[in-house]
């Protein structure tokens, strides 16, 4: 990948350009004012002068010019980059949430990906304005301002600045070439990162099902070790970048100082010059240092910047939305359609469909025939911006005004119910909203957060959400319904089943179902290739309510608190972090030292003494230069290797705390959180301990020993200098505090939520583009970022207060320095140039004290989250081998809840036999999700007991029970964007390995030999995100082999036919029946016909859970 341009139009204006280097100029003038004051008067003393006051009225005027540049060039830049970033990710989100969904993205482009570009990436161009902007300006107008002042006062001088200046822009360009590998790689990683994280929670519950899910926390730790790696070896070559460019600008410094020294020794040069020049030099190769360490700071910036042009360039635009019907009358028409998955057959060829107002058309070819994708595929041609590959969809889709859709995974992006139907259904009445979520049963769940929702609550929603759109909404005119009557009991899919046949007369109806019911219907037709109008149905029905309440659900505990302090455990465990500290007090020494070494020098120099008198000086001046270059170089590489490490670890203890917590399983996998918590959060606090944590300490072991040093040359100057310290620690400190500390918190939180908004926008973008709903959630998100980007301007102007006000700080005491001083002039010029360089470490202090609100804010909500000092707690459904491995369970007057108090499932005495199908049947929200939690060992008993059974029938406490052998198949069977074979032995645990033999003949077992036999790559053969080039029954039974693999002997396997047909269903009943003969199954369904096929059943939800056999 190329390097991008520095100055891309889109980002940085000329107009905003000339006023940064307006400030620039202003901070020259401040230098020269400064420099030239100091220098006059110290040579003055160093001749036995008197001194003018008007030279510290100068130098009073450098200072506040110079704190003035600082302030007016960190706000300007700040100003300046407000606004750039939110116009970029806006119109990223927006072209990418128009784009169709039918197949997952590749890898490198996928939702987490673009997420993370459009959130994280994005970000990391406030480097590039804040920092690479003012200090390429800065390079550009400070050694050429400077340069030709020093020619005029010296042009020996200002040979040998021109003869070494250039050392550094070619050490910049060798060096960043090198870095653009390494920057790529690290990239590439974090993309890898967040697509794992995505993945991981999608199919949590399969994992949980698998006992994997802890097993899992290392495998994050694994790749979050991969981009620790990666981001350390590209540090690694941009801290050598910094080593080098600082090691040149101090070594120029030094030899400019000695040359100086020994043409004073010789007579050749005037002190004053000699000072002032010394007074600039560094500044000047300040400038160009700061470019190159700017530059690398903003390539995270620049690199994302260069993902997103290529991301938004135009692409090819093939239609399938027509704009007329073949028939005037027809409100829905699809004609000569044909849908292929790349690499694949087509799955549909020449499908046409017409269907005029208030006519029906149900879809109930077998499971794999491609009913969900031709239903998807009209949606996304009618909602989407029509950018089709033409490899996959080709023909014409026509819908005469808005649709509804109620999908077969539903999609929601609100933190409640109610929430949901607000923004999907704004035109609905209170009352009509009231009147159907009562039929459905409803009215009571509306209120809870949607993680808390069983399938079952969630297709109740879907379905609600879309008929408030089809009876509030007279523009919509076609419902598109896949599988309305799945997870659902009798009771609430007869519901249903009525509501879908009460539709307005304005709007037609396909529907792809297994539902025998829908079925029954004899003008319910099928899918028709290269035909004609298919059949149709005038709606017709009669009302009636359901009176059953929904219970409300879980609501899940909260972690025990325990303080979560991460600076001190960073220090405490990690043993590159105190080393950060110790090497970057060091550097700053040196630095010091160097600077006040050289002031006395010069003035020692001017008195012509035999030059061997000042080797020891010269020897240590390019001593302390190496060793000011050397120690910041292991300063941070130790500070990044110890946050990056201590970031790696915090990620997988917070899966594994976030996985011990039932409560949080459904906010992982439903929510889009997973990317903020355990991406952006963890970055964020990553970021922050390297900033907050070591520029104070640094800061005031240097400040204590300058204030030591300058003590023993002369009282006054100590007592000053420790002044200045307590000006900084106290009035100062909380001043910065005052001004910015409270507007990064608000930055760092609307970082946080903007992540999270970004990836619920583009996860969901289906289900808000055919809702209507997805401009208004843009709308929502544009406003919020606008009302940031308002905050941030008005904040800007304080930006700089902290660079300023330390500035200001350093050069003040070295002009009350310069004024109180009775000592050698030698020793003046070494106390006042000590002064001025102690306002770097003073600046990155300050700088640090600005940040360390949001970084305790940060930390308290992850402490709330559960995270502890001391590690996360334990999961709870995997605990160390202490019994015999279970083979059934056995409850006795067993409660069940989340909060202690308010029960789910209540004084259940059962036994689940083993070797036997057990049946658990009951209503949605009748505690059989809450059951299955409890059987994988993960929810605790509220009161009574629920032990295993072991081979020989010998009852076990659950918590010192094996359950190893317990694997749950959810109703969702995730399978992973990955092979056949990795997707199998995520079921093996880990170490142990199976032959491809093994792997077949489980396959063979559950049915799927034959569709093995059609992969060209066999168990290698990818089946695409959520195996979504596979059917319903197909992933069960994958999903089951998986288990089977494994060599689980308890199966739990939650409404494995919700998306089969009758025939379907049995067929795959029959297949699991000699697959896991003789093994213990645990059946949860609504199906009665498939309950009565097992030996036992428990049914939940009557006031008193009946057991028979």
């Amino acid at each position: 990948m190329p390097a991008p341009r520095f100055l891309p139009r889109e980002l940085i204006t000329p107009r905003q350009f000339l006023v940064l280097a307006l400030f620039s100029a202003l901070k020259v003038v401040g230098l020269v004012f400064v420099a030239y004051a100091l220098g006059q008067w110290i040579a003055t003393m160093a001749d036995g002068g008197a001194n003018e006051s008007h030279l510290l009225i100068l130098a009073l005027a450098g200072a506040a010019l110079r704190a003035l540049s600082a302030w007016g060039l960190n706000a300007g830049a700040r100003r300046m980059g407000l606004g750039a970033k939110e116009r970029l990710r806006l119109n990223l989100v927006r072209r990418q949430a128009a784009q169709p969904a039918i197949v997952p993205a590749a890898e490198q482009n996928s939702i987490p990906v673009t997420a993370t570009l459009a959130s994280h990436g994005l970000e990391k161009l406030d480097d590039y304005f804040t920092k690479f902007i003012p200090a390429l300006i800065g390079a550009l107008a400070v050694p050429l301002l400077l340069g030709l002042y020093i020619l005029q006062l010296d042009w020996i001088s200002a040979v040998v600045l021109l003869l070494t200046i250039p050392l550094v822009p070619v050490f910049m360009a060798l060096i960043g070439m090198h870095t653009q590998d390494t920057l790529n790689e690290s990239q590439a990683t974090l993309d890898r990162l967040a697509h794992q994280l995505y993945e991981l929670a999608q199919g949590l519950p399969a994992l949980l099902g698998l006992g994997r899910a802890r097993a899992h926390g290392s495998a994050i730790a694994a790749v979050s070790s991969k981009y620790r790696a990666a981001t350390m070896a590209n540090l690694k070559t941009v801290f050598m970048s910094s080593f080098w460019l600082e090691l040149i600008a101090t070594l120029s410094v030094a030899v400019l100082a000695v040359m100086i020294g020994v043409r004073l020794v010789s007579g050749n040069m005037d002190l004053a010059a000699g000072l002032i020049i010394l007074i600039l030099a560094p500044e000047l190769f300040s400038a160009l240092r700061e470019v190159g360490s700017a530059y690398h700071a903003a390539d995270d910036g620049l690199a994302a910047y260069q993902k997103y042009t290529a991301i938004t360039a135009a692409t090819p635009v093939h239609q399938l939305r027509a704009s007329t019907a073949r028939n005037a009358d027809s409100v829905l028409d699809v004609a000569d359609l044909r849908i292929s998955y790349d690499g694949m057959h087509p799955i549909h060829q020449a499908v046409n469909i017409q269907l005029r107002a208030g006519e029906r058309l149900v879809l109930s070819t077998a499971s794999g025939s491609g009913k969900s994708t031709l239903l998807k595929l009209i949606a996304e041609a009618h909602s989407s911006d029509n950018t089709f590959d033409p490899a996959l969809a080709t023909g014409r889709v026509f819908i005469a005004g808005q649709l509804a859709v109620i999908s077969q995974h539903p999609q929601f992006n609100a933190a409640t119910g109610n929430g949901q139907l607000d923004q999907d259904a704004p035109a609905a009445s209170a009352e009509l909203r009231r009147e159907l979520s009562s039929r459905l049963s409803m009215e009571s769940m509306l209120e809870r957060p949607i993680g808390e929702y069983s399938p079952g609550e969630l297709r109740r929603l879907e379905v609600l959400r879309a008929l408030l759109r089809v009876h509030s909404d007279d523009h919509c005119t076609v419902l598109l319904a896949d599988e309305p009557t799945a997870h659902l009991d009798e009771r609430n899919a007869q519901q249903v089943r009525e509501l879908l046949s009460e539709l307005p007369a304005r709007c037609a109806m396909l529907v792809a179902s297994h539902d025998p019911a829908f079925g029954q219907d004899e003008r319910a037709g099928s899918i028709a290739h290269g035909a004609g109008p298919a059949h149709r149905e005038e709606s017709a029905g009669n009302r009636s309510r359901a009176t059953a309440a929904t219970q409300p659900g879980a609501t899940g505990q909260r972690p025990v608190k325990s303080k979560f302090t991460p600076m001190r455990d960073l220090l405490a465990g990690y043993k590159a972090a105190p080393k950060g500290v110790l090497w970057g007090t060091v550097s700053v020494l040196c630095a010091v030292a160097l600077a006040a070494l050289s002031g006395w020098l010069i003035v020692e120099a001017s008195y012509q003494p035999p030059i061997l008198h000042l080797t020891v000086a010269f020897a240590m001046v390019r001593g302390l230069g190496i060793g000011r270059a050397a120690f910041r170089y292991l300063e941070q590489l130790a500070i990044h290797d110890a946050v990056l490490a201590y970031a790696s670890d915090l990620r997988e203890k917070m899966w594994n705390a976030m996985v011990a917590n039932p409560a949080q399983w459904g906010l992982l996998t439903r929510s889009s959180v997973i990317l903020r918590f355990l991406l952006a959060e963890v970055d964020e606090l990553r970021d922050l301990l390297a900033r907050v944590l070591f520029p104070p300490l640094q800061a005031i072991v240097v400040w204590v020993a300058a204030a030591t040093a300058l003590y023993f040359i002369q009282p006054e100057f100590g007592y000053l200098a420790l002044g200045a310290l307590l000006v900084l620690v106290f009035p100062v400190r909380w001043l910065v505090q005052r001004i910015e500390g409270e507007h990064l918190v608000h930055q760092l939180s609307h970082r946080m939520q903007m992540n999270q908004s970004v990836l619920g926008i583009l996860r969901h973008k289906s289900a808000l583009r055919s809702n209507q709903a997805m401009e208004r959630t843009i709308g929502r998100f544009q406003d919020a970022e606008a009302r940031n980007t308002q905050r941030a301007r008005r904040h800007a102007l304080g930006q700089g207060s902290a660079t300023a006000l330390a500035t200001l700080t350093s050069v003040l005491l070295a002009i009350a320095i310069t004024a109180l001083s009775h000592s050698s002039a030698s020793f003046t010029a070494l106390a006042v140039l000590l002064g001025l360089a102690l306002g770097e470490s003073a600046g990155n202090a300050l700088l640090a004290v600005q940040q360390g609100r949001a970084l305790k804010v940060l930390s308290s909500k992850l402490e709330e989250r559960g995270m502890q000092s001391h590690g996360a707690r334990a999961a709870q459904h995997n605990p160390p081998v202490k019994q015999s491995r279970i083979a059934g369970f056995d409850a006795q007057a067993l409660s069940l809840g989340y909060e202690q108090g308010t029960p789910v499932l209540e004084n259940l005495n059962a036994r689940i036999p083993a070797g036997q199908w057990t049946a658990i049947t009951g209503p949605s929200g009748s505690g059989k999700s809450t059951l299955l939690t409890a059987l994988l060992g993960a929810l605790p008993a509220q009161s009574g007991k629920l032990k295993g059974i072991d081979a020989r029938g010998n009852l076990l406490d659950l918590e010192q029970a094996d359950l190893s052998s317990v694997a749950w198949c959810p109703q969702e069977a995730h399978l992973f964007d990955s092979s056949i074979r990795r997707n199998l032995m995520l079921g093996v645990t880990e170490g142990q390995l199976r032959s491809d033999a093994q792997l077949e003949e489980v396959l063979e077992q559950v049915g799927l030999s034959d569709w093995l036999a059609t992969q060209p790559e066999g168990l290698e053969a990818r089946i695409g995100s959520g195996g979504h080039q596979l059917s319903g029954g197909q992933r069960c039974k994958l999903a089951v082999a998986r288990a089977m693999v494994g060599g689980h002997q308890i199966i739990l396997l939650d409404e494995p036919t919700a998306h089969l047909g009758v025939d379907e269903a049995q067929d795959l009943l029959s297949t699991l029946h000699l697959a896991l003969a003789g093994r213990t199954v645990v059946l949860i369904t609504h199906d009665q016909m498939l309950a009565g096929q097992c030996t036992h059943r428990i049914e939940l939800g009557s006031q008193k859970p009946r057991v028979s056999a």
